[in-house]
């Protein structure tokens, strides 16, 4: 078998000019339909988030009120506990005095 010389088929397949051709119309209605389809679910996302950020606000302002009752009860219960104190302490006075009175008007047993 003989063999033929080489032929350069680099030339013969390399097209001298490219035909030109517009991008189909499917390509750009894709592209937009992505572009709205995008936008809405970044729409729905920031109802999401308005919808959050107001329970979140709802949630403050309902821990703000137990705070407040907290403190209110506090301060009464610390007012309340001052005035028994008061009272325990004016009652343990006359009590005191009362035993001391009673001491002293008693008579001492004879020394033995």
């Amino acid at each position: 078998m003989a063999r033929s010389p080489k032929q350069d088929v680099s030339q013969d397949a390399t097209p001298k000019t490219f035909p030109e051709v517009p991008p189909p119309v499917l390509a750009q209605t894709v592209s937009t339909m992505h572009l709205v389809e995008s936008m809405m679910q970044m729409q729905q996302a920031l109802g999401e988030l308005k919808s959050d950020v107001g329970h979140l606000k709802g949630s403050s302002d309902k821990q703000s009120k137990k705070l407040d009752r907290i403190s209110h009860i506090i301060f009464a219960t610390g007012v309340v506990l001052a005035i028994a104190a008061t009272i325990f302490g004016f009652i343990m006075n006359k009590i005191w005095d009362g035993l001391i009175t009673l001491l002293t008007r008693m008579p001492l047993p004879p020394a033995h």
